[in-house]
């Protein structure tokens, strides 16, 4: 089946439901023939990029490459022209559909040098790679059409729930989590494309009569410190990832929203992106999982040594199912260092416990996730070792209770001060990469081969 037939024919089942934002309105009926109109446009590229100041914009660009049977590549706006013009440079798409001219418009690319993969992907999703180069996520049809159908079997929605989606739709989990299962659920949909704000959302899940709303335990966390509102808003749903939660942050956000199913959901962006959930009748009961694999997936947990880890016992997570990627764009090394047998490598270290619940631990490299996005130290060091100052640097994560993950740097080269530091460091990097914790020293850990320790943070 086409991605396009299945979102098309599942979304007229409501074609009166609306997609909001702002004071603009547009019906799911209007929805898909504007984009299946749109598409004519683009119909024949090999590959185009989605960059949108509105995330109805960007939703409808989105909606146009699926109709028109184009990769897409969707840009997070929101995170500056550092972050997404690493992306453009790193893949060359053929064109952009965009509404930085004031309507939504696209602009061709003729010159642009984009090598097709031997399988086309219906998306290429990034996320920041370890040497400093935006990592592709090649997904299909299938992938998203798989993942889709896996989570409407137990997020519990319908056609008179109504979603707040105030994550760019950059984000796998958003576009296919959010988005996706909105429009094939016949969900009310409201946009919100400005940054985060507590006080605004509370504002707009009231004044919309708002459901359904999903985001990053770091989001919900500063959300739940809203005194005495928070239980009166009318949310029915939550669904919470992007970050490791502990037990205590699972207390205090069921005991902050009392009337609400939460659903703790895991899932990387190479899963397209969901792994497992958490029913909401087991969140916040003391022992904190993600769950059960959706019935789509299959899990095993590796030791070291390859063999399969028993009941508790710790190893590497793999995953197996319909909705596992075709690969890195552009990288046939990494792909086949990270899918063997059709089983994805995760990269975190997990258990399954004496339930059959999947227990996250951590990572096996050195990524940190961050309020949804995963960040690779190694990536952070390669940019600001292009500055002439920068002798050497070192970042790696500090575990948060309030935030889940801080980045610290150690840095040494020609500094004055922290400041100094910092302004460098906001001239080259995301707002959201840019370390929390600065410290200047003289020298940084190595091996004889001239290596960063990285597991040694006292330098």
């Amino acid at each position: 089946m086409k991605l396009w037939t299945y979102i098309k024919d599942e979304a007229l089942k409501n074609p009166s439901q609306t997609i909001q934002e702002d004071n603009s309105e547009i019906t799911f009926e209007e929805t898909i023939i504007f984009a299946e109109q749109f598409a004519k446009k683009i119909r024949g590229e090999k590959c185009c990029a989605v960059l949108c100041v509105s995330e109805t914009a960007a939703a409808i660009g989105i909606l146009t490459c699926v109709a028109a049977g184009v990769t897409a590549i969707p840009l997070p706006y929101r995170y500056g022209e550092k972050y997404f013009n690493r992306i453009i440079n790193a893949v060359n798409p053929t064109c952009m559909i965009t509404d930085l001219t004031g309507k939504l418009d696209v602009i061709f690319l003729p010159d642009s040098g984009y090598v097709s993969p031997e399988e086309k992907p219906a998306f290429i999703m990034f996320s920041s790679g370890t040497t400093g180069k935006p990592k592709g996520i090649m997904l299909s049809e299938k992938n998203i059409i798989s993942n889709i159908k896996g989570i409407s079997l137990y997020f519990n929605i319908k056609n008179d729930d109504s979603i707040l989606i105030s994550r760019p739709l950059f984000h796998c989990a958003v576009m296919v989590g959010e988005f996706f299962i909105s429009l094939v659920k016949g969900v009310k949909i409201h946009f919100y494309s400005d940054n985060f704000n507590p006080f605004t959302y509370a504002e707009l899940i009231k004044e919309k009569n708002i459901t359904i709303f999903c985001g990053t335990p770091t989001m919900m966390r500063a959300f739940s410190r809203l005194r005495n509102k928070t239980t009166s808003l009318p949310l029915k749903n939550i669904a919470i990832s992007g970050e490791y939660m502990s037990d205590e942050t699972a207390t205090k956000l069921k005991k902050a929203f009392p009337h609400a199913n939460i659903y703790y959901v895991y899932g990387l962006t190479e899963a397209s992106p969901r792994v497992a959930y958490l029913p909401p009748e087991n969140f916040g009961e003391g022992k904190l999982s993600v769950g059960r694999p959706l019935k789509s997936v299959k899990i095993k947990i590796l030791k070291e040594d390859g063999s399969l880890a028993k009941t508790n016992e710790t190893g590497v997570l793999w995953v197996k199912g319909g909705n596992v990627m075709l690969g890195y764009f552009n990288d046939k090394k990494k792909t086949e260092e990270t899918i063997k047998d059709g089983w994805l490598k995760t990269g975190d270290v997990a258990y399954i416990d004496e339930r059959g619940f999947l227990n996250i631990k951590g990572r096996s490299d050195d990524m940190i996730i961050r309020a949804g996005m995963n960040i690779y130290p190694q990536a952070i060091e390669e940019i600001l070792k292009t500055d002439l100052k920068v002798k050497d640097v070192f970042v790696y994560g500090v575990p948060d209770k309030n935030e889940g993950m801080k980045i610290a740097m150690k840095i040494s080269g020609n500094f004055a001060d922290e400041k100094e530091v910092r302004e460098m460091c906001l001239s080259r990097l995301p707002s959201f990469e840019v370390p929390t914790i600065i410290e200047i020293v003289d020298e940084i850990n190595k091996t004889g081969f001239g290596k960063i320790i990285r597991g040694d943070k006292n330098v």
